[in-house]
This record gives C-alpha cells, structure tokens and sequence, in this order.
C-alpha cells in the first residue's frame, strides 16, 4: 500500500542541483527542497551566498557553485563536483533562464543567446546528470517552461516562446528515455511571476486572472517540490501550468 502524501513528500537525504539559484523561481526552488530535507547545490552565475546560506539555516548541507550553463564543459564539472562532494546526485531542477523584452523582429545574436540559455543549458545538465542517474536507477529532473510555450506571448519575442517550446519538448523526450532507467522528467509552465526577470515588464490587469493576483516565485517552489518527491512516482513528461488560470493546460 502506497505511504500517505505527507510521508512520501519527505526527501530527507537527497541531493538537489538546481540551476538559476541565486534569486527568483530557483532560490524559493532551494529553499522549499531544503525545507524537504534535501541537500542543495545552488549554481548560477550570480552570488548564491544568501540561497546557501536559507539552507543552512533550515538545517541542510549546501553548496555554490559558479557555473554558467551555456558552457556543456562547466556543467558537467559542476555536477561532478556535487557528486564528489556529496556523494549522489537525486534531483535536478533547471531555472536558469533569460527572458529579454521584445517584439516580433528580434536581432539574430539574441535569438541565439535566449536559445543558448534556455534550451542548451537546460540540455547540458540534464547530460551532465545523466550517467549519474542512470548509474543510480533514480533521478528527479524538473525543467522550467512558461505560458509562452504554449501560447506565445506580447511582451516578450518569438526567440523566448520558442525556446520554452523546445524545453517542453527536451523534457518529454527524456522522461520517454528516462523511464527505464527510473529516471523522472516533468515541466512546469508558469504564468505572470514576480520575480526580478519581469520586473520591468508590463503586467496583466488582475481581472485578467481567475485567482486574482500575480504569482510569486514559492507558487513555482511548492508544485516542483512535488514533482521533485516521490509523491509524484507515477508522473513524468507532465506538463504543469502554474498559471492562476490564465492556461489550463493541453
């Protein structure tokens, strides 16, 4: 018989990379797996130093690491490390991600550094983690998709959409591959999140919203713990819109 949800929600143990933690979807992605019980490496290129330190202070080892996804050699040393450093390596969450304002006519370099980004360097680790997972006969991947993907987007141009597209289509085709190997691969597609990415973007009037109000970032955390525990044993190559009920989904 299946443990109860709130057992089966517990992670104690685990060791987490995810990437974007330094701020917004992944430092509250940190934070919530700690509160989990598991153990968190926090790579960005940015300052993770307050992310370690949120764990810490919930009783879990952390890590930072420095590591710029679009780079396939740094990725893969970045998990090594984990994995030297904590022995293992259960859950991968891919946050890291650029979201430019612009329209439909988009220069071709930042077409090709949102893709870069958004679509490479989710790739990368999820290769990187890989043999590791494989090795194990577990892992947990969560990748960050939006909105967009789905049904593009007015502030934003079409290199960003599309780049969430093939973030939705890379983690469908790992959880086809990572079924055998007990490897899981789910995505979540937010909406409108407050975060420092959007700051300066124009939001949607609130009547526009069923549930009345702008996400933030721990509307995200909470859904890809979840997806990240063994709760969610039975689900892979999801697609989860976190939306407030602007998208209901495919």
């Amino acid at each position: 018989m299946p443990a109860p949800l709130s057992c089966t929600t517990d992670m104690t143990g685990q060791v987490a990379f995810v990437t974007g933690g330094a701020r917004g979807i992944g430092a509250a992605v940190c934070r919530t797996l700690a509160d989990a019980g598991v153990d968190v490496a926090a790579g960005d290129l940015r300052d993770c130093a307050a992310t370690v330190a949120d764990a810490e202070a919930r009783g879990r080892r952390a890590m930072a690491l420095e590591v710029d996804v679009t780079d396939r050699a740094a990725a893969a040393a970045a998990v090594d490390r984990i994995v030297e450093d904590f022995g293992r390596l259960d859950i991968l969450v891919c946050c890291a991600g650029i979201m430019p304002k612009g329209g439909m006519e988009v220069g071709t370099g930042q077409w090709e550094r949102v893709h870069k980004v958004n679509v490479d360097g989710t790739y990368y680790c999820i290769a990187a983690a890989w043999p590791h997972m494989v090795a194990a006969a577990y892992g947990k991947i969560v990748t960050i998709a939006s909105m967009a993907a789905h049904q593009g987007g007015l502030a934003i141009g079409p290199e960003y959409s599309t780049s969430k597209g093939a973030v939705v289509a890379l983690t469908r085709h790992t959880a086809r591959n990572g079924g055998p190997h007990n490897i899981y691969c789910n995505t979540v597609s937010p909406g409108v999140i407050a975060t420092e990415l959007n700051a300066d973007f124009n939001k949607p009037p609130l009547d526009a919203i069923p549930l009345g109000r702008i996400g933030d970032p721990e509307d995200v955390a909470e859904p890809v713990r979840f997806l990240c525990s063994p709760a969610s044993n039975y689900v892979t190559g999801a697609v989860l819109p976190i939306s407030g009920g602007i998208f209901f989904g495919l």
